[in-house]
């Protein structure tokens, strides 16, 4: 390392605590780091990355599923490369554009391979890559962010990543929080005598590294003694509300196995239930609905007759997208979902008044179920005193709220009650969105946890999640003169 590299290193390091000072000093072969949520893994592996880089002239590959996680890991080698302006005397970005073939959704993805070259020839290259025959012929370094989300346990991307690495002087990195203890990562964790492996709870980054917490204001917790440290992790603790994922989000406990909620096969039958059936869907950003020509009258189709919509309203007001899916259902038929409108960053008012025009369509009476946890209590508060407890549901996703969600959408699923369009279509997202949704069915009770829909980034399982509300919504008896709902 020549002077100018050590004089910023060191200056550098000032920034790295001593989880983070010590994974980024390790030069190991594979290194696996198994950190809480918001330690800094990316952020430290992005520094190795461009020091190597710098150092070396090799190359180093960010392999991620989706192409807004790779980004974010990329951004931090850009951030890094600032950092080390002083000696660098020019750097330049370029970006390839790629297709791939996703076996498990049979479905092809664009995706942009961003790259970072150093003024010695060292590059660093963001490959966001679902199909691991995709990346194979490199020869590098290797980052594998979130590993232990990769599909199949990661068992196909170790079998095909690795031997980028078989020339002498490359590392891979695997990172990652745990998830269940059926993926590679949790088999590279579990052997340290082989790999180099670091591990950092909440407790240990509190108590011996000075990470700071802080309340639901956003100001910093008192951690100024021992006691203080304590107090401090339990009102987080609380502030995060899932003891079901603290201990694997923050103890780095490999507690239960994902798999899929919604099997493959079982998606791919829903889809050729709704193949050839009628369906509309519309995107709505901001508040201009009527500008892109959306009115009341919009659910008001010929073919709603002798049955009923149940709808399913996902709330979210910036972060994520709001979702209202309306299934058309008939006695002794599937389900087909009908309409589905995504809202993004839509006022809780537009939102309200396409859900009302929705509720107001159809020879009988529709149905509702909404998300009324955090800001969606309100409104759905509004829509039940609005229609009656007999025709909106309000249903709040804490406790088992979700699990309730996930076992209802388990049965519709598993028995060919619910159609959805074809995955090859325009609207293949939706599918997706579901696939997206990972299962931990240990101890008795069935766990959820959401993934990015590699079709719609903006969703991580929202649209999936207003499905299984308006299965929920179909079990609301609304009264009807002269028919009978079964």
């Amino acid at each position: 390392m020549n002077s100018h590299m050590a004089k910023t290193t060191k200056k550098t390091s000032a920034h790295l605590d001593k989880s983070q000072a010590r994974f980024f000093a390790d030069k190991s072969r594979v290194q696996v780091v198994c950190w809480h949520r918001q330690k800094g893994k990316d952020y430290t592996a992005a520094a190795k990355a461009v020091m190597s880089a710098m150092e070396t002239g090799q190359t180093w590959y960010i392999v991620s599923l989706t192409q807004r996680q790779a980004d974010e890991t990329f951004d931090k080698c850009i951030k890094w490369a600032k950092v080390l302006k002083l000696i660098l005397e020019t750097h330049a970005q370029q970006s390839h554009t790629f297709t791939e073939h996703d076996e498990s959704l049979d479905r092809e993805f664009e995706w942009k391979a961003r790259e970072l070259r150093l003024p010695n020839g060292g590059k660093v290259v963001s490959l966001p890559g679902r199909n691991p025959n995709t990346l194979a012929g490199f020869t590098g370094n290797i980052i594998l962010t979130e590993f232990a989300l990769f599909p199949n346990g990661g068992y196909e991307h170790w079998a095909v990543l690795f031997p980028i690495i078989t020339r002498g002087g490359y590392q891979v990195l695997a990172i990652s929080t745990p998830r269940g203890r059926n993926t590679k990562f949790y088999e590279l964790w579990n052997n340290p005598e082989l790999y180099s492996v670091h591990t950092c709870d909440i407790q240990q980054s509190v108590f011996d590294e000075g990470f700071q917490l802080y309340d639901a204001k956003g100001k910093p917790f008192d951690q100024s003694t021992l006691v203080a440290k304590e107090l401090a992790i339990a009102q987080f603790r609380k502030l995060y509300g899932d003891e079901s994922k603290w201990p694997r989000e923050y103890e780095c406990k490999f507690t239960g196995d994902l798999e899929a909620l919604v099997k493959y096969a079982q998606l791919q039958a829903a889809c050729d239930l709704g193949r050839g059936k009628p369906f509309d869907w519309l995107r709505i950003d901001g508040d201009n609905a009527s500008a892109i020509g959306w009115s009341p009258a919009w659910f008001k189709r010929d073919d709603l007759q002798g049955g009923r919509l149940e709808l399913g309203w996902d709330v979210a007001r910036t972060g994520h997208l709001a979702s209202l899916w309306c299934n058309f259902a008939r006695p002794m038929q599937p389900k087909q979902l009908r309409f589905l409108m995504l809202m993004h960053k839509t006022s809780f008012a537009q939102q309200r008044d396409i859900v009302r025009a929705a509720m107001r369509t159809g020879d009988r009476l529709a149905v509702g179920a909404g998300d009324a946890t955090g800001m969606g209590m309100d409104s759905n508060e509004t829509l039940k005193a609005e229609f009656g407890e007999r025709r909106w549901l309000p249903i709040n996703f804490g406790g088992r709220g979700k699990s309730d969600l996930g076992s209802i959408a388990l049965t519709a699923f598993d028995g060919a009650g619910q159609g959805l369009p074809p995955m090859d279509g325009p609207a293949g997202f939706i599918a997706a969105d579901l696939a997206a949704i990972q299962a931990d069915r240990t101890g008795g009770q069935l766990r959820l946890d959401e993934g990015q829909n590699p079709l719609l980034p903006e969703s991580h399982c929202d649209i999936a999640y207003s499905g299984m509300l308006a299965l929920k919504a179909g079990s609301l008896t609304a009264p009807v003169p002269g028919i009978m709902l079964i």
